[in-house]
């Protein structure tokens, strides 16, 4: 009855017809990937956070233009009934050439040149969206789902511009993009602590004129250098950025009272970020209730999407084995997403040590003060209320419910 979905299956999710708007759809779960010869071999309906557009595409010189990378992730996401990509273009940085001073600039990887601030031109940033548009417009490649004006623009590895003329750069943008009816136009994205206090400046100095929603990423805490890890869980008032249920509410109100009431907020990355937990159990719990915290605030939110970075290949997050797999935590996604996928879950509570989330007739639990560690999890005896008869675990295993339940850190499914 829960047989992990095939590789032909996930990639045919874009035949699914459409559901209705409260429940959760396959869209709603993004996955993040590094490179299209390592696609996700888990369920997920929008791809996100390929290499940054501008230089990606035009990064070599004035006019330009190489489609081949962007290309092979447009083609590789999923598409919705209109054929159009379901997939987060984000269109930061700026190209060297097309700077002033290369003061604010770093070459990547590939050997191009990123710069943090504005085109001296504007019309190079307008050429390129014009060219961008004509190519992704559903003859010559797909249409774009979405278009993401900057990433993480309250950081300085992204933007050390002003406010303003980033701004600027999104009014001169939406027009262009807009053409494409298919595509939805997001803000910057931002990450925490400043992300709501940048986010309230670009949109109170007119942003919230040239979005269709709001983006951020949702990453609860802190890693890298100097940080204590693991990590805290992902719902954790100890979290040092924010549980992410409060970056969900906070973001809404920064939405709904900066100009963009009603409009879809979208989580482009997030998790436990990199290396913010090691042990594989402890993965599997943290991925799952991620997952099922965010999936329970999306109706109530106007949480369009959330995403996961990322699959593979990269020291962020990743759920893939060495040898190409799902690890215990991309198994342990893949589970959730047959729990959660076409319901309308309400939002989850606590009581003690105990996460209660109702999914339809069903209910997801577990115990927060519980943890696992070399393969061995802590249990704690739970009574769950009267009416289940069953329970599915993180790997689709059942059981039968017979008085108590040996409840741990890893969420559990009971059906009546």
């Amino acid at each position: 009855m829960r047989n992990r979905l095939t590789l032909l299956a996930v990639l045919s999710i874009c035949l699914l017809a459409p559901a209705a708007q409260s429940q959760i759809q396959p869209s709603f779960f993004g996955m993040g990937v590094s490179q299209t010869s390592d696609m996700p071999k888990v369920s997920y309906g929008t791809l996100s956070h390929p290499p940054l557009a501008w230089t990606s595409i035009e990064g070599a010189a004035r006019g330009s233009y190489d489609f081949s990378n962007m290309d092979e992730f447009v083609t590789s996401a999923p598409k919705d009934e209109h054929g159009v990509a379901q997939i987060d273009v984000v269109l930061g940085w700026t190209p060297g050439w097309a700077v002033n001073s290369q003061t604010h600039c770093s070459t990547q990887k590939n050997g191009v040149v990123g710069c943090t601030v504005a085109p001296l031109k504007m019309t190079d940033w307008t050429d390129f969206l014009t060219a961008l548009v004509d190519h992704y417009n559903g003859h010559t490649a797909p249409h774009v789902k979405y278009y993401e004006i900057w990433n993480e623009a309250n950081t300085s590895s992204f933007w050390t511009g002003s406010v303003s003329s980033l701004v600027a750069m999104a009014a001169a943008a939406y027009p262009i993009l807009k053409q494409d009816p298919y595509s939805q136009v997001m803000t910057p994205s931002v990450v925490w602590p400043t992300g709501e206090s940048f986010m309230k400046l670009y949109l109170q100095s007119g942003g919230y004129k040239y979005a269709d929603g709001l983006t951020f990423h949702g990453y609860p805490s802190k890693t890298g250098k100097g940080i204590k890890l693991p990590v805290p869980l992902p719902e954790s008032t100890a979290s040092t950025n924010a549980a992410i249920q409060t970056m969900i509410t906070g973001f809404r109100l920064v939405a709904d009272t900066n100009g963009l009431k009603g409009k879809p907020i979208l989580s482009t990355e997030g998790g436990w970020g990199v290396g913010g937990m090691i042990d594989p159990d402890m993965q599997a719990a943290w991925i799952a209730q991620f997952e099922i915290v965010q999936a329970g605030l999306a109706t109530q939110n106007g949480l369009q999407m959330t995403t996961w970075y990322t699959w593979g290949h990269s020291l962020s997050g990743t759920i893939e084995t060495t040898a190409g797999a799902p690890t215990a935590a991309g198994y342990a996604y893949q589970e959730v997403y047959e729990w959660l996928n076409g319901q309308t879950p309400s939002p989850c509570t606590s009581s003690g040590n105990i996460w209660s989330c109702q999914v339809a007739k069903n209910l997801i639990v577990w115990d927060v003060s519980q943890t696992c560690s070399n393969g061995v999890c802590t249990t704690a005896p739970y009574t769950p209320p009267k009416g289940y008869k069953m329970f599915v675990d993180l790997t689709g295993a059942t059981s039968n419910i017979n008085g108590s339940i040996a409840l741990s850190v890893k969420p559990i499914l009971m059906e009546p």
